[in-house]
C-alpha cells in the first residue's frame, strides 16, 4: 500500500513539474527541478510511512506474544507457577494492603462526616432557638410599628428572613388587614428581603 502511494507521489511530482514548465513558462529545467524535488519527497514519505507501519506491527506482535505467554502459564491455588508466581503474590499482597488502607481511610471519613452532620444539626437547632429568643427588629421596616410587629411575632414571623419568604395575600389575611387600611404588605416583604440580604453580607 505504501509502495503504491510512493509511486503515485512520484508520478504526481513529475506531472506537476511538467505542468509548471508548460503553464508558467519557467523552462524545462525549473519544471524538472520541481518534479525531482517532489519525487524525492514522495520517496521519503513512502519510506517513512513503511517504517512506521512495520514498527507498529512489530510492537503489536511483541505484545500479543507476551499476553499469550502469560495466559498459557499454569495456575494452581490461585497463584501462577513459574518465575512470576512470587511476583504475582507480592503484587496481590500489595494491592490487598492498599485496599485495606483505603477502607480504613474511608471509614474514618465516614465517622468525621457523621460527627459533622451531628454538629451541623446542633448548630441549626441553636440558631433556630436564637432566632426565636432574639427576633429581628421589624419596626425598622417602613409601615411596621410595634403593634404590627407584635402581630407578626404572634403568627411566627420574627425575622427578616421569615418575612421575606411570606406570601403577601396570605400574610394580609393572617394579620386581618382590610383592603381600606393603608398597610402595604408587599412593601414590607420587599424591605425585609433587603434587610435579610444585609444580614447575610454582614
Amino acid at each position: 500500500m505504501t509502495t503504491l502511494l510512493g509511486l503515485a507521489l512520484v508520478l504526481l511530482g513529475l506531472a506537476i513539474g511538467f505542468v509548471i514548465a508548460w503553464g508558467f513558462g519557467v523552462g524545462a529545467s525549473t519544471g524538472l527541478t520541481v518534479g525531482v524535488l517532489l519525487l524525492v519527497a514522495g520517496v521519503l514519505i513512502g519510506f517513512i510511512s513503511e517504517w512506521l507501519i512495520d514498527e507498529a506491527y512489530r510492537r503489536n506482535r511483541e505484545l500479543r506474544q507476551q499476553l499469550n505467554e502469560r495466559s498459557n502459564r499454569p495456575v494452581f491455588a490461585g497463584r501462577s507457577v513459574g518465575n512470576g508466581g512470587q511476583e504475582n503474590e507480592v503484587a496481590s499482597e500489595t494491592l490487598a494492603d492498599f485496599l485495606r488502607q483505603r477502607d480504613e481511610e474511608l471509614s474514618r471519613l465516614r465517622d468525621r462526616l457523621n460527627t459533622m452532620d451531628d454538629r451541623f444539626g446542633q448548630l441549626q437547632n441553636e440558631f433556630e432557638t436564637y432566632q426565636q429568643t432574639h427576633p429581628d427588629d421589624l419596626t425598622v421596616i417602613k409601615g411596621i410599628g410595634p403593634v404590627y410587629q407584635w402581630k407578626l411575632h404572634d403568627i411566627g414571623v420574627s425575622s427578616y428572613k421569615h418575612l421575606a419568604q411570606a406570601d403577601p395575600d396570605q400574610l394580609q389575611r393572617m394579620l386581618d388587614i382590610k383592603n381600606w387600611q393603608r398597610a402595604n404588605v408587599a412593601s414590607w416583604i420587599e424591605q425585609a428581603r433587603d434587610w435579610a440580604q444585609r444580614d447575610s453580607n454582614a
